[in-house]
């Protein structure tokens, strides 16, 4: 049995905060999709046609705001979703087919505007937990598996609840090295973060939009749910 959670005191202080999840299992993440990748590569021309201003987008400066409200500077450590949008919105630019999972990611990441990441569940733990850190976690950065660091007291991070490893710092910012998504991962929990008035909305669109792709290009068992005030935890056997 396995466990997802988002603390109460950050639900507190972030009320209209809703987190779309997606377990998908069963998964076929090798091989290549010319289809998927014309997706990624839309979603990227698109963004380049119609660029925002990062500190200025309601989507955005949203989530700017949230990183301010926890101590963080957004300038300096940006949500990994604005820093995307700010990339691909450069003429000509074009993001690398890494893998499925990871192109489905991006892909939504820059057509909804907002965080889409996710976790090898069979690398990471039994509890999958958004909270305040203590500064005692362990983190090893995505790429750097040669780095061990802790986070910031007070800092929100995504942990595996029983072992301290962080799987992203400062909520959205970086991801860890230890549960990337490779060709061989099979089992993922995906989660779609959304900030606003139009929140939860926006959250059931993008989870369902991406649990489609899941399925269609990667073969995937899929549970949706969703985490709020009301429903702060979810437990399942993927």
């Amino acid at each position: 049995m396995h466990e997802i959670r988002v603390q109460e005191k950050i639900l507190e202080a972030y009320p209209a905060f809703r987190r779309g999840i997606v377990i998908a299992s069963n998964m076929k993440n090798d091989g290549h999709s010319k289809a998927l990748e014309g997706m990624l590569n839309q979603a990227v021309e698109e963004a380049g046609k119609h660029p925002i201003d990062i500190k200025t987008d309601p989507r955005t400066e949203v989530w700017m705001q949230a990183h301010r409200q926890f101590g963080s500077n957004p300038n300096k450590f940006p949500p990994a979703h604005c820093s995307l949008l700010k990339r691909v919105q450069k003429p000509g630019t074009r993001i690398p087919f890494i893998n499925k999972v990871v192109a489905i990611m991006n892909t939504n990441s820059i057509t909804a505007v907002t965080p889409v990441g996710g976790d090898d569940l069979d690398r990471a733990g039994q509890c999958l937990e958004l909270r305040y850190a203590n500064g005692n976690e362990r983190f090893t950065p995505l790429g750097q598996p040669e780095i061990s660091e802790h986070p910031d007291p007070g800092e929100i991070i995504y942990v595996v609840a029983e072992s301290g490893e962080v799987m992203c710092r400062r909520w959205n910012w970086r991801n860890g090295h230890n549960t990337l998504i490779s060709e061989k991962t099979h089992t993922i929990v995906m989660n779609i973060d959304c900030l606003g008035e139009d929140s939860e909305e926006k959250a059931v669109k993008t989870r369902d939009q991406v649990a489609k792709m899941l399925v269609d290009f990667c073969g995937a068992a899929i549970i949706t749910t969703m985490l709020s005030p009301s429903h702060m935890s979810y437990r399942f056997t993927p």
